[in-house]
């Protein structure tokens, strides 16, 4: 059996083929009946206006350079994810409260609230992940493709540049790689940077000499003193899956990322109940999954007291 097209996978296809202005004039008629559907011609308009968007907003030249080069380096199937990540980008930036703003051609800035996970594409083609409650600023020029992470969390997957890094500023941490996948997390305890694939150089500040991170490490801690150690890759990524991964932590610190990342929140009956020791993988929006094992590990009592608090008291004997 086929499975029908859905109107946004076929809007990534008409939308590539128009761009390379050499549609022929059957396909021409055929891509005007398509659009004279409704639903058609909105998933078409939502590609367009993100590419638009994300790309060329102003008309800037840098941009527009950028954004055709993106579009040459993909085909086939890789050019239609490209522009299917730009129009679901537009669809999550109108709902649920995250947020896609551009201050000009080369700049945006983009968040997520509670709960919220976002993929947006960057005007060259790469890509960038954000967890719930994550900001990031973007610039890009002909020089440099730079991001600062003003809070939370954030995975970039950056398309290789050798003559224009692409550059991460957490903090007074400064993270730039030519390319490759990696991961920068920046809070109250400091930032955290998380190589996956690739080569990337951490510094201090710009045009200090930097720190080697090879994959499959992860550096954290201040800039004086940061700590290089082997990661945990499948963990401390885990929550692009909408998972949360514990290893023998305290079960205030998990609270607390339940807290941030899911929509449902947890509340301690009892300060002292935070110093319980908690391992396991979660779903993180999977309060009740969470109570249930709280209840069977630790004889916990976990119940809901709002339409999405749910309170962890000591069991009967405690």
């Amino acid at each position: 059996m086929v499975r029908p097209r859905k109107p946004g996978e076929a809007a990534a296809d008409w939308f590539a083929k128009a761009e390379d202005d050499r549609m022929p004039a059957g396909e021409r008629r055929a891509f005007d009946a398509w659009m004279a559907d409704a639903d058609n011609a909105r998933a078409y308009h939502d590609v367009e206006e993100a590419w638009d968007v994300l790309g060329e907003a102003g008309g800037d030249r840098e941009l527009l350079r950028m954004r055709s080069a993106a579009l040459r380096a993909a085909s086939g199937p890789s050019r239609r994810a490209l522009l299917g990540m730009a129009g679901a980008a537009v669809a999550a930036a109108g709902a649920g409260g995250i947020g896609l703003m551009m201050a000009s051609a080369a700049q945006a800035t983009i968040r997520t609230g509670v709960g919220e996970r976002l993929t947006a594409p960057l005007p060259d083609g790469s890509r960038v992940t954000l967890a719930p409650m994550s900001k990031i600023r973007v610039r890009f020029t002909s020089k440099v493709r730079a991001v600062r992470l003003d809070e939370g969390q954030a995975y970039f997957e950056a398309r290789r540049a050798s003559d224009r890094p692409f550059r991460v500023t957490a903090g007074d941490q400064i993270a730039e790689s030519a390319g490759g996948r990696f991961q920068v997390t920046f809070g109250e305890g400091g930032s955290q940077i998380l190589l996956e694939e690739g080569a990337l150089q951490v510094a201090a500040a710009e045009g200090a000499v930097g720190r080697r991170v090879a994959a499959g490490q992860v550096l954290s801690g201040p800039a004086a003193a940061p700590r290089l150690a082997t990661a945990d890759l499948e963990g401390l990524t885990a929550w692009r899956s909408g998972r949360l991964v514990f290893d023998d932590e305290a079960l205030s610190e998990v609270v607390a990322a339940f807290n941030r990342y899911s929509g449902d929140q947890l509340v301690l009956g009892r300060p002292e109940l935070g110093a319980i020791r908690v391992s396991g993988s979660f779903r993180y929006d999977g309060a009740r999954e969470f109570a249930g094992a709280m209840q069977a590990a630790f004889g916990l009592n976990v119940r809901q007291v709002g339409e999405a608090t749910w309170r962890i008291e000591p069991g009967a004997s405690g």
